[in-house]
């Protein structure tokens, strides 16, 4: 018999749809011009990303990229027979990972772009050479259509997947869901996580937004 146990912690849930909103943000910014709200964007995208880095090392549970990870043989076994599990299931598991390294290479790359259209260069252009620059540059204008496409099939099967089995999108809302005979996993405050967000956050403020948002 199926049993609501709380699966996704706070820090989880938040991180998840201020991606959302964030990449969402960028890809916009990026594509109509506006440079100082796209790099501010950026610096916010990149404390993220580090806060969830730490919080997938000493989180809760269902948070820990120890707890998810998957052999390719589980995820196309998975694949072949999905079903509701706790936590991300094996074949997603190989989604978020690729989709944290490509965010991350985007920030890097974005970090040393060069683009006659932009406002302002990438604060280590003028720290690296030109042909380095041009790498970064080329990498930031690609990854990012890369980025897009796997985010469209990560929408997509998690669309199939509450439509088929159980509803992972709610569960990402509201952190709770049904699965049958399954322990609750141990779930810890998030209030670390969002401390080390707000440290990343005054950082790159003190370093980068003061200016940025100066442009706005």
């Amino acid at each position: 018999m199926a049993q609501r146990i709380k699966v996704w912690d706070g820090a989880v849930r938040f991180f998840h749809w201020a991606m959302v909103l964030l990449v969402a943000g960028l890809w916009f910014s990026g594509s109509e011009g506006y440079i100082a709200l796209h790099q501010i964007l950026a610096y916010c995208l990149a404390s993220l990303l580090v806060a969830r880095i730490g919080w997938g090392i000493w989180g809760s549970q269902t948070a820990r990229f120890s707890q998810f990870a998957a052999s390719p043989q589980a995820a196309i076994k998975y694949l072949g027979n999905a079903r509701p599990v706790v936590g991300h299931n094996p074949a997603s598991s190989y989604m978020i990972f690729t989709l944290l390294a490509l965010l991350l290479l985007q920030i890097i790359s974005g970090l040393a772009t060069f683009d006659n259209s932009y406002m302002s260069d990438g604060p280590l252009v003028a720290l690296l050479p030109a042909s380095w620059v041009d790498l970064a540059s080329a990498i930031h204008q690609v990854n990012i259509d890369i980025i897009l496409i796997l985010v469209t099939v990560h929408i997509g099967f998690a669309l199939w997947h509450s439509w088929r089995h159980d509803n992972v999108i709610k569960t990402m809302v509201t952190g709770n869901s049904k699965v049958s005979d399954a322990p609750q996993p141990r779930l810890r405050n998030s209030w670390s996580f969002f401390a080390m967000l707000a440290v990343l956050l005054l950082i790159v403020y003190y370093w980068q937004g003061r200016a940025l948002l100066a442009l706005l």
